[in-house]
């Protein structure tokens, strides 16, 4: 698979976008008729923007040879994430690096402030969700090419990450566009940590055969330099 275009469906990623659209207002268990309020009109804008998403993704796999250390190098372009030295690199089935928009999400410059804060909001929430819809479609597509049988459980599909994540400095960001075809999908870095449209993201899904773990999520937006780190050294170690 080799910039491959993948075209997601909306109807799909709506069984997880309203959920992560009502973290992260933080309305989810809230009652009273000022929440109700609040809600109905971030509703509203979903409706009004609804049309505007487009949620799809370009990706690239490869083999466990990639990874070394807490490295991985694809050709002549090598990215450095703390999470990749977390791995049990014999348990490693596949690599996936990608490129995934949600598309514009925008309303109007003169549309009013809240407005356009919930239109941000669900363009994330869609962002989440479309990546959700992915991680299975990749998960499927791998036990499909891997004659794996119905109901049959041989590999598990860790969650994305990518810059800003397990100490992946934002700005490696550039560097998937120098292994993936961004244009294909819309998606053109504007500098080495900004993306357009900005509902884009950039990282790696990793599949394995064991019950290989990413770090906590306390680690998740961790920045540190794994050498300086216990807890990445003691999971080092162990390795």
């Amino acid at each position: 698979m080799k910039n491959q275009v993948i075209q997601l469906n909306i109807d799909d990623a709506d069984r997880y976008a309203p959920d992560y659209f009502l973290n992260i207002c933080g309305f989810k268990n809230r009652e009273g008729d000022k929440y109700k309020r609040l809600l109905d009109h971030g509703m509203q804008i979903k409706d009004r923007i609804i049309d505007t998403i487009d949620l799809k993704a370009v990706i690239s796999s490869f083999d466990k040879d990639i990874i070394s250390g807490n490295t991985a190098q694809i050709g002549d372009v090598v990215f450095v994430c703390n999470a990749f030295q977390q791995l049990n690199r014999d348990s490693i089935q596949k690599i996936y690096a990608y490129v995934f928009t949600s598309g514009g999400c925008e309303l109007n410059d003169q549309d009013p402030i809240m407005d356009q804060l919930y239109t941000d909001i669900w363009g994330t929430a869609y962002t989440d969700a479309g990546l959700e819809v992915l991680k299975q479609l990749l998960k499927d597509d791998f036990e499909k090419n891997n004659g794996v049988s119905n109901g049959e459980k041989v590999a598990t599909i860790l969650d994305p990450f990518g810059p800003g994540f397990y100490g992946m400095e934002v700005d490696q960001v550039g560097k998937f566009f120098e292994v993936l075809d961004g244009d294909k999908i819309g998606v053109k870095a504007r500098s080495s940590s900004m993306m357009l449209p900005l509902k884009s993201c950039v990282g790696f899904f990793v599949i394995v055969n064991d019950d290989t773990k990413l770090p906590s999520a306390d680690c998740k937006s961790c920045r540190a330099d794994h050498k300086g780190c216990e807890y990445c050294q003691s999971k080092i170690k162990s390795i």
